[in-house]
């Protein structure tokens, strides 16, 4: 691990007071996703609460986060790797790549910060032959783009921690790229705000990459930013939507808030309070330094001593009763659980789709979907991802064939998703459906096998259909060609036979030439 700088915990803020509010945005919600939200929730406890209140209730508890909880049940359209498709590639050789890359594994944890970021970018690089990637959070990074392409940046800055160059501590440095005019990659020492330092470039990519030397371009020479920007819903009117889903990410602060006073009822509150009049516990202790307290631990099982208080001495006799518990706990928990099923809901996730926890009714707390739930996430989120991993795998393509000189397709690369598979019953009821609508001519072959193949293509379709109505055709036409080759074998049997007769009889008379030619030859011998 780096020696860590203490005077630059975190990249310096922009100036701008958006791009500055974007980043708090999108650095708290992913510390929500990581589960390194605990100082978040301790300033909303304090904001509601107060200090003395806060502190009264107790340890803080990261048990819900319904937040972090429902982005990962809408995570699913990369639980199975997708296929990689080329319409003039059989097997597309750059999947095969992307997979010893393990594109597709990180993938499944780029999407959550995708969906609860709303954006996130990945880097894609290479080293010899092997392609590198990773992901590019939102709270690191400014981009620009044009006014006719307002969703797609030319123009990106990233902050990254790096060993400064005297290798002692990290520092942080900006990574700087520009297609605009002459197109650029530099490597910067962070700056206040938005400004930049030393150029480092030299030192940490060992040459300068500008102009012609600008290393990431498509075959016809133009230049790309090797960075691919994921959208969890295209606008296509800007770069970021930062505050999409603020019910959920706010909500799911509030709802940890209340979880912790159902926490500090369970344990403080859930039995009856005793009262006294004319006493005092004995032995009760000071908490706190600027807001002291006296306080004494109770529990069901202790036994609480009083004493009478000596100031009241004359007050009057000492009296002791009891109130009912303080609060209902399992009213807390109900009321609880309904919020963060409202939160589910405003997250797009119909309460049909959750999935039945328990035996008497659907939980709210912890959010589980149901597979046709996933299925349906799996094709809300698909158009949007396919058309990001497209150009992700043309850039990894572009990368290979300028590195190592190969020629694989830049262009028209398509990723098929793999749904939730579907139980016997699912797979059962959709043939029948299917089938019923082919027989009575409401759709064509085509189109029910797209129905049974979900995510591919016409194209690919139809030349999986002339593959199998050519198979069928094939092995007719095998079986006849079969019987035709058993005639001429037969023919040629019998051809042999007869040519093996002919062979036999005109050698036997050739033999008995030669045998009379012979007896005549001795008996002119012999009269001599």
């Amino acid at each position: 691990m780096f020696p860590r700088n203490p005077e630059n915990p975190s990249p310096p803020m922009p100036s701008d007071p958006y791009e500055a509010q974007r980043w708090q945005e999108s650095a708290r919600r992913r510390r929500q996703l990581d589960g390194t939200w605990r100082e978040d929730l301790r300033r909303r406890l304090g904001d509601q609460l107060g200090s003395v209140r806060a502190s009264a209730w107790g340890p803080i508890s990261l048990a819900l986060n319904p937040f972090a909880s429902i982005i990962r049940e809408l995570s699913v359209l990369y639980d199975h790797s997708p296929e990689v498709l080329h319409d003039d590639v059989p097997e597309a050789a750059i999947a095969i790549l992307a997979d010893q890359a393990g594109l597709w594994p990180m993938m499944a944890r780029v999407q959550q910060y995708v969906l609860g970021q709303r954006e996130c970018f990945v880097r894609v690089d290479i080293s010899g032959s092997l392609l590198r990637y990773r992901p590019v959070f939102v709270d690191l990074v400014q981009a620009r783009a044009l006014p006719e392409r307002p969703d797609q940046p030319v123009m990106l800055r990233e902050w990254r921690l790096r060993l400064d160059p005297e290798g002692k501590e990290e520092i942080w440095t900006v990574d700087c790229f520009s297609i605009v005019g002459d197109p650029y990659y530099r490597v910067h020492r962070a700056g206040k705000a938005d400004e930049l330092g030393e150029d480092l470039t030299e030192h940490y990519l060992g040459q300068r990459f500008d102009g012609d030397a600008y290393p990431y371009r498509w075959e016809n020479g133009s230049p790309y930013l090797p960075y691919v920007l994921y959208h969890a819903e295209r606008t296509g009117d800007r770069l970021f939507d930062p505050y999409r889903l603020s019910e959920l990410a706010e909500g799911s602060l509030d709802c940890a808030v209340l979880h912790q006073m159902l926490i500090h009822t369970y344990r403080d509150a859930s039995w009856p309070q005793r009262w006294i009049v004319n006493l005092e516990p004995a032995s009760m202790d000071v908490q706190g330094t600027s807001a002291a307290r006296r306080e004494v631990v109770t529990d069901p099982a202790s036994l609480l001593v009083l004493r009478q208080a000596r100031e009241l001495e004359d007050a009057g006799q000492a009296m002791v009763g009891q109130w009912q518990p303080g609060g209902d706990v399992q009213k807390l928990e109900e009321t609880l659980s309904n919020i963060v099923a409202r939160l589910a809901q405003e997250a797009g996730v119909p309460a049909s789709d959750i999935q039945r926890l328990g035996g008497t009714a659907r939980s709210g707390v912890a959010i589980s979907l149901s597979n046709e739930g996933k299925r349906a996430a799996q094709r809300r989120y698909r158009s949007s991802f396919r058309t990001s991993d497209e150009e992700l795998i043309s850039k990894s393509a572009a990368l290979v064939n300028r590195l190592n000189g190969t020629d694989l397709p830049e262009r028209s690369y398509r990723v098929i998703y793999h749904e939730v598979p579907l139980s016997p019953e699912e797979r059962k009821a959709r043939r029948e459906d299917v089938f019923a609508l082919l027989d009575k001519g409401l759709l064509s072959r085509l189109q029910a096998y797209t129905r049974l193949n979900p995510g591919i293509s016409r194209r690919q379709a139809g030349r999986a259909l002339d593959g199998i109505a050519g198979r069928g055709e094939a092995i007719d036409e095998i079986r006849a060609a079969r019987e035709e080759i058993d005639d001429l074998v037969a023919d040629l049997d019998e051809a042999n036979a007869n040519r093996m007769k002919l062979v036999d009889s005109s050698l036997g008379h050739s033999l008995r030439l030669l045998e009379q030619q012979l007896n005549e030859d001795v008996a002119e011998a012999g009269g001599y």
